[in-house]
């Protein structure tokens, strides 16, 4: 989960670069019949799925990119947001999808995920995709809440950041497209930037709802963890994993956060995996004879299921 700021502290000059490319926009490519909602991270938008998103498209399905309430060119405003905004804008588009297709499958990337449990949870859907799915941070912060929200009410989490980091760069131009980040006052801004603490408070209610639901999601659910991850540790999410009542496939790939965006050397492991799983999904709804197995829950030994079968360690 990476983090930013509001307009009125950014200044201009950033304001002006911050989530101005289209592929920051929601989007919605009709293909046929079966459908996935695909649910960006924290503080991400739509562009962050699109990899994944034409993985489905590919085999010709529907998909719907979302772009969260407060989020994106609307990031100034995103202090006002709480994550029942959020669940809401996720609901209402489930509905809609189930309504219009024959198949829905809700896919969500770290705190995304946490919103696609819940949402999978109180919807009939036929498959649910988690991404180094987010539930809890392993923190001084996160075991500070609820009092860290009191006593720290805003916090700059560039501060003491390393310009000259590559993938500091890199994540950085995810949203600041056209900043030179070599420029002096340019890397003052940045560390000047501020988020409210009270937004990190509702990501963190979204994420402990997604583990309170997670027993209660009947959908087949397909998990994909990055072995480096720094932010979603591989041992929290096989605690959740092991929540899941209809875990078909855990895996476990070479990589950190950003697996959505085939940042794993290990991508073509996870795009099989994709493929394999809207397969299995279009089989059962069109009452095929499916062969996938209930995955056992992840433990030390054995991390990288494939449909019930090794496919790594």
């Amino acid at each position: 989960m990476r983090c930013m700021t509001m307009e009125r502290t950014v200044g201009s000059t950033l304001a002006a670069f911050a989530y101005q490319s289209p592929d920051h926009a929601p989007f919605f490519w009709e293909n046929g019949p079966h459908a996935i909602l695909l649910i960006h991270g924290f503080p991400g938008t739509p562009a962050e799925m699109r990899r994944v998103g034409q993985v489905f498209a590919g085999e010709g399905w529907s998909v719907r990119g979302l772009l969260l309430p407060g989020f994106g060119a609307e990031f100034d405003a995103l202090g006002h947001r709480r994550c029942t905004d959020w669940q809401a804008a996720v609901d209402d588009a489930v509905a809609e999808l189930r309504r219009t297709h024959v198949t829905l499958v809700v896919a969500g990337n770290s705190f995304g995920a946490a919103l696609a449990l819940v949402a999978a949870a109180r919807h009939p859907i036929d498959g649910a995709i988690l991404f180094a799915p987010f539930w809890r941070l392993d923190s001084w912060l996160d075991n500070l809440y609820p009092l860290a929200e009191r006593i720290l009410p805003r916090i700059r989490p560039f501060a003491r950041a390393d310009f000259s980091d590559p993938k500091f760069r890199l994540e950085l131009m995810h949203f600041l497209s056209g900043v030179d980040l070599d420029d002096p006052a340019v890397q003052v801004q940045i560390r000047q930037l501020e988020l409210p603490t009270r937004v990190l408070g509702q990501v963190r209610r979204a994420g402990r709802l997604g583990f309170a639901a997670a027993g209660r999601v009947a959908a087949p659910t397909l998990i994909f963890q990055g072995r480096n991850d720094p932010l979603v540790r591989p041992r929290r999410t096989q605690q959740l994993a092991r929540r899941l009542p209809n875990l078909v496939n855990y895996v476990e790939v070479d990589g950190e956060h950003d697996l959505v965006r085939g940042a794993t050397p290990d991508w073509r492991i996870v795009e099989q995996t994709l493929r394999a799983f809207a397969a299995h999904v279009v089989a059962d709804s069109k009452g095929e004879r499916s062969d996938w197995k209930q995955a056992s829950p992840p433990n030390l030994t054995t991390r990288t299921t494939f449909m019930g079968s090794r496919t790594g360690t």
